[in-house]
C-alpha cells in the first residue's frame, strides 16, 4: 500500500452509487445474518471487549464463520461495521457493499469509512486457513490505524465445537500499541494475535466443556442443544 493522497476512483465511484441507491435491503440482510448466527451458533462470548470506538478489527480468520460474527458482534454493540472482503468474493456477492463491504483493491475506500467513524474489520492473515497457528500477517491493519490513528485491536478468534449440539464463539481483545511503524506494528499485532489464540486453546482443552470458558461474557445467545431443550420441556410434562 503506498502514501498517495486520497482521491476518486472507479472503486469509489461506484460504491458511492450503491451509498446513493435506497438503502431497502440493509436491514433485511442485518436481521437476516443476526439471524443466521443465532441459529447456526450456540453463542458468542468475549473477553476485553467489544470497543465501544471505531478500531481497526483485526482478526486471524481460521472459520467460516468470523466474519459474521464480527460484524453481529459489533451491531450488538452499536457500532457500524465495514469489512475489507477479498476482490473476488466481492464481485461475487456484490450485495456486501450495503453492508460497508469493499474490495481488497479498493483499500482507499476503508480511509474513507474511518473517517465516517466506522469500524474497520480486518483478516491480515488475507485468507482462510486452516484452525491453528496464526498465519503470517499482511500489513493492511497496521498500515489503516498508523495512518488514520485509529485505535487497533487484535481480536483472537476461536469457533469450536465443545460439549453441545452447535459450536461456540469466543472472541478476546487486546488493543496493540502503534509504533509509527508498519513493520514494527504488524509484528505486534502478530504476538498478541498469537498470545490470545494460545489461551483461547488452553482454556478450551483444559476446561469442562458443558460449561463456557472462564472470563468471557456472553453477548448473543444461539441455539440450544436438544437435550437442553427437552429439560426444559420436562417441566411441563404431567408425567414428569
Amino acid at each position: 500500500m503506498t502514501d498517495r493522497p486520497y482521491s476518486g476512483t472507479t472503486a469509489v465511484a461506484r460504491n458511492r452509487r450503491w451509498r446513493g441507491r435506497p438503502d431497502v435491503m440493509t436491514t433485511p440482510f442485518r436481521y437476516g445474518f443476526v439471524a443466521m448466527t443465532r441459529r447456526g451458533l450456540r453463542g458468542i462470548w468475549v473477553r476485553g471487549g467489544p470497543p465501544h470506538e471505531p478500531v481497526v478489527w483485526a482478526a486471524n480468520h481460521h472459520s467460516w464463520w468470523d466474519p459474521f460474527v464480527a460484524a453481529v458482534t459489533l451491531w450488538r454493540s452499536g457500532a457500524v461495521p465495514c469489512l475489507l472482503a477479498a476482490q473476488e468474493n466481492l464481485d461475487r456477492y456484490g450485495f456486501a457493499r450495503r453492508l460497508g463491504a469493499f474490495g481488497s483493491s479498493e483499500y482507499r475506500l476503508g480511509l474513507s469509512y474511518l473517517e465516517q467513524g466506522r469500524t474497520l474489520i480486518i483478516f491480515p492473515e488475507g485468507r482462510l486457513i486452516p484452525a491453528g497457528p496464526l498465519g503470517e500477517l499482511a500489513p493492511g491493519a497496521a498500515w489503516y490505524a498508523e495512518r488514520t490513528g485509529t485505535p487497533l485491536y487484535a481480536v483472537a478468534t476461536r469457533l469450536v465445537m465443545r460439549g453441545h449440539e452447535a459450536p461456540e464463539a469466543y472472541l478476546s481483545f487486546t488493543r496493540v500499541k502503534l509504533t509509527g511503524d508498519i513493520g514494527r506494528t504488524t509484528q505486534r499485532l502478530a504476538e498478541q494475535l498469537s498470545v490470545g489464540l494460545a489461551e483461547l486453546d488452553r482454556l478450551n482443552a483444559n476446561q469442562d466443556p458443558r460449561e463456557p470458558l472462564p472470563g468471557f461474557d456472553l453477548i448473543v445467545r444461539g441455539r440450544r442443544s436438544w437435550d437442553e431443550r427437552i429439560d426444559l420441556a420436562r417441566r411441563w410434562w404431567p408425567w414428569g
